[in-house]
């Protein structure tokens, strides 16, 4: 089930956004103040955070700049009172996927959070035929059923699998997989990408990976 977390120090607003989210079927933890919210953050990332601007403790900027240094993925929607536009410029800017604006409907918020929590959903996911990689479970299926990888056999198949159709360099993958612009010997890539195959191919996979020789691989 996805988790939100929404930081709101007006207790009848946090409590209609409680009320949101637990009719949606999503499960939601709320937060008074900025400290606490940071807290639990650092143990446990939900799936979506709504934050409010102004909190009794700490800027909502200054929280929105706090979880973007140590997060780039999980989507900040704001929830405020303050409807200028530079407000809204100012919190896109520093990071926050949406800005809506008190009073707000409750339909409206429900459409914008499942509207966030299927894109978050889709981004985590990879497919080709048969091929699924979830990566919010860091599972490869294929037809339904999991397979097992190796850490640089996942990080492979999903750099391939994100731009699938077109050529990956191996200078791309060593610099993302391996975190080096050294190439060096490629033997070790090639063993790896060799292992991935005889996976698909086990398990009758409809992806295949494609060797362009003199500059790397491809999957269709």
């Amino acid at each position: 089930m996805p988790k939100i977390y929404f930081v709101e120090d007006d207790q009848a607003i946090s409590y209609v956004i409680e009320k949101t989210i637990e009719h949606a079927g999503l499960e939601g933890h709320g937060f008074r103040e900025g400290s606490s919210f940071q807290q639990l953050f650092l143990k446990e990332r939900p799936d979506l955070i709504l934050l409010d601007l102004m909190l009794t403790d700490i800027s909502g900027l200054d929280l929105l700049k706090w979880i973007r240094q140590r997060d780039q993925k999980t989507p900040v929607m704001v929830v405020s009172a303050l409807q200028s536009e530079m407000d809204k410029v100012l919190a896109l800017d520093m990071g926050a996927d949406d800005y809506m604006t008190k009073p707000f409907g409750v339909l409206e918020l429900t459409s914008r959070i499942q509207s966030k929590l299927r894109k978050q959903s889709d981004e985590r996911r990879f497919s080709l035929g048969n091929v699924l990689l979830d990566d919010k479970k860091h599972t490869l299926f294929i037809n339904e059923t999991v397979v097992y990888l190796t850490n640089k056999e996942y990080a492979i198949l999903k750099l391939l699998l994100k731009n699938q159709h077109n050529v990956v360099s191996k200078e791309t993958i060593f610099k993302e997989v391996w975190e080096t612009d050294f190439i060096g010997e490629t033997r070790t890539l090639d063993m790896h990408v060799k292992a991935l195959r005889q996976k698909l191919s086990d398990h009758q996979a409809d992806a295949k990976i494609i060797t362009i020789r003199g500059v790397g691989f491809q999957i269709e």
